[in-house]
């Protein structure tokens, strides 16, 4: 005959007390899931698929934005075709970033490239001509015409390099600051 188990004895039931659960929850303390820096790194990644498909979308045009800018040498105008399939491919990694790898050193160092990136792409709109980037735009989302008003490439280009910056300093700092305080609140406890 088989005799009556009582809950007490699996081991995946706690206890009758209803304190219990809030006991073992109080004991462990919870694992910190980093959600806004994970956030700032979904938007990036969001911002660089943006950029890479629509440069692919319509490459030609991008192609002679290029040429148009005047800044990087005829010889080196085919870098450009990889241009917006290297921002798909840091698109994708950042995701994997915000999954898995946000703390550790592989993350760290993809968004610090990320961010190199970024600022690149800030020195290289500084180098256009005024006059080119309100004809031509920037082509940071792809080429398009341009709005024609002074200097509107310019302060878009900037306001969105700023909030990339900004999103980049969260993504990079957040973590460290979570964990500082979890480590405070530790010690304190």
């Amino acid at each position: 005959m088989s005799q009556p188990h009582d809950h007490h004895d699996r081991p995946d039931q706690t206890s009758d007390r209803p304190d219990a659960a809030t006991d073992t929850a109080a004991a462990a303390p919870r694992k910190p899931r980093f959600l806004v820096s994970r956030i700032a790194v979904i938007l990036i990644a969001l911002m660089w698929l943006v950029a890479g498909v629509t440069k692919v979308y319509s490459l030609p045009d991008f192609m002679i934005l290029i040429e148009k800018h005047g800044v990087v040498p005829p010889e080196w105008h085919a870098l450009g075709v990889a241009l917006p399939f290297l921002e798909m491919v840091i698109a994708l990694v950042l995701v994997f970033v915000a999954g898995s790898e946000l703390r550790k050193p592989f993350g760290r160092a993809v968004l610090v490239l990320s961010l190199g990136g970024i600022l690149g792409f800030a020195y290289y709109l500084s180098l256009v001509p005024d006059a080119v980037l309100q004809e031509s735009g920037c082509g940071c989302l792809g080429p398009r015409v341009a709005s024609g008003m002074d200097n509107s490439v310019r302060i878009v280009a900037g306001l969105r390099t700023g909030a990339l910056i900004l999103l980049h300093l969260v993504a990079l700092a957040g973590p460290v600051i979570t964990m500082r305080r979890v480590r405070a609140a530790g010690v304190a406890a």
